[in-house]
């Protein structure tokens, strides 16, 4: 039978978002895998990054706890049967709790979750803990970078950054590749004024090191952050001179480059809008889980299991009539509105 997962990858890059709608319903009543679950197990950061909200002293103290082992295993137990991606450390940094962690790694392996990612500064992941994620079944890092110079890196990831640290991960990332060759390592760049320039040297520094793919993101505002300088002129200017070049020399080392066009940083500086119907498909899809969220979120999850969740909230029937319903009457559903930013891929 045809993989319904590459039918659907295939529906997401359709303009019609009916389409799309229609095959996110197929999916629902085939009891497929289509939810993307995302879960900080802790709501706290060694980092200060000062593009970020952890800069922030007023923000830090807005976000505490981590999730008990406990409720790990309610989340597994409720959502895991039907998540298509389990993504780990959303909007603070996974590592500091190895622990819960790894113990999400796990439930989400032994409940067959496709795919597992994990977002990080990842400073703090040495060899033996990184080799242990890998084992239990994480397939992809993501590491979070904001400058590839010494000085720069320093600067933007804030006064606690450990540019040697940092060395030091890319080396047992290495060493860890060796052994498992298809596990994923994503570079998330983001990108200002201040160091889009030294992209220029990004392969220098990763010279030997097996990434897979480079994401470069313009700049944005998360919340108050120390760093102030928001103006994208720069960013737009190096597209072409630092970034194409970038992403061919990449591209010749079989590395992936998604990066911003011209014409998509001014949308973004804009902050438009997709239309109401697109914006349902994350309402549907998305499942974001902190310490702080467990409590009151929508989903039951130390009673109900998702099909109860559907069953309760009507899920099936809501999916079907967005088909066909208005865009007027698809902008009634309850959702937060997103800023989205399309990639060149090189």
């Amino acid at each position: 039978m045809t993989n319904i997962y590459s039918i659907l990858r295939q529906f997401a890059h359709i303009g019609s978002s009916r389409v799309k709608l229609a095959a996110l319903w197929t999916m629902h009543i085939l009891h497929k895998r289509y939810l993307g679950v995302f879960v900080d197990p802790i709501l706290a950061c060694n980092y200060r990054c000062r593009m970020c909200y952890f800069s922030n002293a007023d923000e830090r103290k807005k976000r505490r706890g981590r999730l008990t082992k406990e409720q790990i295993d309610h989340i597994a137990q409720s959502l895991f049967s039907r998540t298509l991606k389990l993504q780990i450390g959303c909007g603070a940094e996974p590592s500091l709790d190895m622990d819960g962690t790894l113990h999400l790694v796990r439930q989400g392996k032994r409940c067959g979750v496709p795919y597992i990612a994990m977002t990080s500064n990842a400073v703090l992941l040495t060899y033996e803990r990184l080799y242990e994620l890998v084992e239990a079944g994480l397939d992809e890092l993501t590491i979070s970078l904001h400058g590839v110079h010494r000085e720069t890196y320093q600067n933007l990831m804030g006064e606690t950054a450990d540019y040697d640290a940092f060395l030091n991960v890319l080396q047992a990332i290495k060493k860890v590749k060796e052994t498992f060759p298809a596990f994923d390592v994503r570079v998330n760049y983001t990108m200002n004024a201040d160091n889009v320039d030294e992209l220029a040297d990004f392969d220098r520094l990763f010279d030997s090191i097996p990434i897979n793919q480079l994401q470069l993101r313009p700049i944005r505002r998360i919340g108050e952050s120390d760093y102030t300088n928001f103006d994208l002129t720069h960013v737009s200017e190096c597209l072409e001179t630092v970034v194409r070049p970038l992403a061919e020399r990449c591209r010749q080392r079989g590395m992936t480059v998604l990066f911003p066009e011209h014409i998509h940083i001014e949308r973004f500086e804009k902050t438009a809008q997709t239309s109401p119907r697109e914006n349902l498909i994350p309402l549907f899809t998305y499942i974001n889980i902190t310490p702080m969220s467990y409590p009151r979120h929508d989903i039951h999850m130390e009673e109900e299991t998702y099909e109860d969740y559907c069953r309760r909230k009507h899920i099936g029937r809501r999916l079907f009539k967005s088909i066909f319903a208005s865009q007027k009457a698809c902008a009634n559903e309850e959702l937060s509105l997103t800023n989205s930013l399309n990639y060149d891929i090189r």
